[in-house]
């Protein structure tokens, strides 16, 4: 005799916690934390605290620091609104958020994963991306999620797009789908770092495409990175996710820089 549907749904939400609770204790196997892999303090963590309760409560009192701009979520030092960037020359998405300033320990926590291939850390950093997101009625309704794209020199050096391990975690945190195939690149841009934003955009202009315009058709996109600084590369994966027929894009990031 046939279950019903229900309890098959049930016992399919049950088998994915424990798969989930399996995977944690893994993870934690794999990597096992003795210091906070922000400051070094001596301790016990893991794959959902990964820093210590110090780093944690700095993180917190940094994300209210100052205003940040309506527009693209960069911190100001004055009382306006928007940012100069902003201002001057209104970005095409919807908004743009961060978990917090690309200012210590969220500076170290990214480059400990990307640079460190600690990608067990993205476990924690997704979900605080996520809590961002649902704190911001703005950002609704999504429809779907997607990474920006890696290159592929900074791939190979890598291993991983840092990136995408943020859009799954936010993705499973949300309970919306993300597809890491929607936009690719053409043009494998230099490190994007020593340049002005000026250089930045110039340097990415063109470097983005999408696999299928379909895919995107009158969905509303969160888009996925980890560092929003100039807002060179959302503002170009923006353009080409409207010009594909996306109704609308969202940005959430790890940190962000400074506006004026």
């Amino acid at each position: 005799m046939l279950k019903n549907p229900l309890a098959l749904k049930n016992d399919q939400v049950k088998c994915l916690a424990l798969e989930v609770a399996m995977i944690d204790v893994l993870l934690d196997f794999l990597f096992p934390q003795e210091v906070c892999c922000i400051c070094r303090k001596p301790g016990k963590y893991n794959t959902r605290r990964p820093w210590c309760k110090e780093c944690q409560e700095k993180m917190l009192q940094m994300q209210c620091s100052c205003p940040t701009c309506d527009k693209c979520g960069k911190y100001l030092e004055n009382g306006a609104s928007l940012c100069a960037d902003c201002q001057k020359t209104p970005p095409g998405f919807e908004l743009a958020r961060s978990v917090g300033p690309y200012n210590e320990p969220y500076r170290i926590a990214i480059k400990v994963l990307k640079f460190m291939g600690r990608k067990h850390l993205a476990y924690c950093m997704g979900d605080m991306m996520a809590e961002k997101v649902q704190s911001e009625p703005r950002f609704m309704p999504i429809d779907l999620i997607v990474p920006v794209p890696i290159s592929s020199g900074g791939l190979k050096q890598r291993g991983f797009n840092q990136a995408e391990l943020l859009a799954r975690q936010v993705s499973k945190r949300l309970k919306v789908k993300m597809d890491p195939r929607i936009i690719y690149r053409v043009k494998d841009t230099p490190s994007q770092v020593e340049l002005s934003r000026e250089e930045r955009e110039k340097n990415l202009q063109f470097a983005f495409q999408i696999e299928d315009n379909r895919k995107v058709y009158r969905k509303n996109i969160l888009l996925v990175d980890d560092v929003y600084t100039t807002g060179s590369t959302s503002r170009e994966c923006t353009r080409v996710l409207l010009e594909a027929g996306a109704a609308r894009v969202c940005i959430i990031t790890w940190a962000t820089g400074k506006g004026y």
